[in-house]
């Protein structure tokens, strides 16, 4: 092709080469105001052809310096030696600008973590694809159209030419991501850079884009670079792997082998931090940092412990419905959570979940019903309610810097809700904040920090002991740990246990992450497009029989290797609703008679609820 002459003519020459890529030695560290920094200390490794190669390790650990270095955008004050950085036999740390854009446009891509981010938000999805296309071949317009539809068809989008006429913001995070990796592969790179690709996706679209990176290794001999903390994608989508810790290569080798017997203490630690899917609190605590195993403590393994004819309703929603616009997000949601109970919620991006937790706490005023809080109706906005129901319900977001100031220090964040909430005097709040902070395992000079000084970890345990502060009844958790690393979301989710065995406190726990929801939750609600699909105990849900929906779901977060691809995915509006069953498009079960009504939901046995035509009958 043209465009690979001209890179040959000037000067980068690609010889024939089994290593696609191939890394000895390779050190990086950083300069700053107080000397030089570290971040990566010899590492070295290889890809071959066709290969998917796991860099696994936590934030911190050199994963993503690695990629910059290969890439080649390591910022002016990094300073890399190495023994070897190739590219297909050639070395690419002397080449010229020219010839670096060459290499990105023709040979290397990348896929970043945040898919929203990578795109223009002024530029349709079909104009970011026929840009990149046109700008290393010479074709004409149409045929570049033509061209980002067959992408789009590839990374399984139902109608693409659709799809290339719409914006960023009229698609999911999943949809975005599908758009960022059809980009990356326009050119038919040889080695496609994934840096946290799947993060902040549900179970379903990870298990889909783990699909297309297999379709593209086997049919295009497509070599990978996929860098994340999640050890099961990992796990699922690479051949070999290396795991990273403080800079350094811990311990590497096929994927499997690692995982199943880890040699090195610290891929031991970080494997026994993940929950299983057959794991509950019940039995036991999550292993912390230091690898030393499962704390087991002794509670009941029966699923009736508590059972619910036991408890007080704490939270109760009744008959919400909620639309943006034209569009419905929640139709007639029903379900109502004990005391002491964490009720885990689970669906797609656009089931309605976040919807549904603003309007328990308050943030959002549904279209219809109400909430109801220990058997009293409470104003559809926070601010109507009086300082009590405020007290009573407190919600932890995703990312804590939604909920800390980052001009103030910890303890003015955290003694506002208790002057406020709990109504203690200045000369309380001192010893109140302490006890806090010693209540999140947080050391009592946190209280002199601001949260940019804290790591995403410490920060989120801080967001905890504000949503605590005042002594709350129920808490709304929206992906409290999906942005950590495994080993410190197993520190947060051992605390949340810890709290809600203490205070005997409510939680709406809302997780794309079906392990994390399997470990901390007593029962659970399915949302498919703003319907509850199935509820039910968690060892219900997990066990079966299950709403097709949630068989999806179940499928998706499993451990098998190569995840098959299901049909394109659709991309209607969330809320889109048809005549009957909302998820009769994508049902494998589906018969005429599914399009003509919604199903009621129907009890399975007792407490277990499934909204289905074909199951449960």
């Amino acid at each position: 092709m043209p465009s690979i002459a001209a890179l040959e003519e000037s000067g980068f020459k690609l010889p024939m080469s089994s290593s696609v890529l191939n890394v000895e030695q390779l050190s990086i560290a950083y300069d700053g105001r107080n000397g030089s920094h570290p971040a990566v200390s010899g590492v070295s490794l290889h890809i071959g052809e066709g290969e998917a190669l796991g860099l696994v390790g936590e934030s911190g650990s050199g994963k993503s310096s690695v990629a910059l270095a290969i890439l080649r955008y390591l910022p002016k004050n990094a300073r890399i030696a190495a023994s070897a950085l190739e590219f297909q036999g050639r070395e690419i740390r002397d080449l010229s600008a020219e010839q670096l854009r060459q290499l990105r446009g023709n040979h290397i891509a990348a896929v970043y973590q945040h898919s929203g981010a990578a795109l223009n938000p002024s530029m349709t999805i079909g104009r970011q694809i026929t840009e990149t296309i046109m700008r290393h071949r010479p074709v004409r317009h149409d045929k570049a159209r033509a061209r980002a539809a067959e992408l789009l068809g590839r990374v399984r989008v139902s109608r693409p030419n659709r799809v290339l006429d719409l914006y960023p913001h009229e698609l999911s995070g999943g949809m975005q991501q599908r758009a960022n990796i059809a980009i990356a592969i326009a050119l038919d790179p040889s080695l496609l850079v994934l840096d946290e690709p799947t993060t902040a996706l549900d179970a379903s679209v990870q298990s889909e884009i783990i699909a297309i990176l297999h379709d593209l290794r086997k049919d295009h001999k497509t070599s990978v670079l996929l860098i994340s903390h999640d050890i099961n994608m990992i796990r699922r989508a690479c051949d070999r792997v290396a795991v990273m810790q403080s800079g350094t290569v811990v311990e590497s080798g096929v994927a499997t082998d690692v995982f199943d017997n880890p040699r090195h203490a610290y891929t031991k630690a970080l494997i026994a931090s993940i929950p299983a899917l057959n794991y509950t609190k019940r039995d036991g605590r999550l292993a912390e940092t230091d690898g030393a195993g499962l704390a087991v403590h002794p509670t009941p393994n029966d699923e009736d412990a508590g059972a619910r004819k036991e408890r007080r309703i704490a939270i109760a929603c009744k008959g919400i419905s909620h639309s943006f616009g034209s569009q419905p997000v929640l139709s007639d949601i029903d379900l109502d959570i004990g005391q002491g109970e964490t009720f885990g919620l689970i669906g797609e991006s656009g089931s309605g979940k976040s919807t549904l937790a603003r309007i328990v706490t308050g943030l959002q005023t549904p279209d219809a019903g109400s909430v109801e809080l220990f058997g009293r109706t409470v104003a559809p906005r926070v601010e109507k309610r009086n300082l009590a129901e405020q007290r009573d319900v407190q919600m932890v977001f995703q990312s804590p810097d939604r909920t800390l100031n980052p001009r103030q220090r910890i303890g003015r964040i955290l003694g506002r809700p208790l002057r406020r909430l709990a109504g203690l005097r200045r000369g309380e709040v001192r010893a109140r904040v302490s006890d806090l902070l010693q209540s999140v395992r947080l050391p009592g000079t946190t209280a002199e920090q601001k949260s940019r000084s804290l790591s995403g970890g410490q920060r989120q345990r801080a967001a905890i002991a504000r949503a605590f502060a005042g002594v709350p009844k129920v808490v709304v958790l929206d992906e409290p740990t999906s942005a950590l690393d495994v080993s410190v979301q197993a520190t947060v989710l051992n605390l949340l246990n810890d709290l809600q065995r203490d205070k005997d406190t409510t939680y709406l726990f809302i997780s794309h992450d079906l392990r994390v929801v399997r470990y901390m939750a007593d029962r659970i609600g399915v949302l498919y497009r703003g319907r509850l699909v199935e509820t039910g105990s968690s060892d219900q849900i997990f066990r079966g029989p299950n709403h097709p929906y949630t068989q999806l779901l179940l499928a998706a977060s499993s451990d098998e290797a190569a995840p098959k691809l299901s049909a394109p995915v659709e991309i209607e509006a969330a809320g889109t609703q048809t005549k009957g069953c909302s998820f009769a498009d994508r049902c494998p079960l589906v018969v005429p008679d599914c399009r003509k009504a919604e199903p009621p939901a129907r009890q399975v046995a007792p407490g277990h609820l499934i909204a289905c035509w074909r199951q449960g009958t």
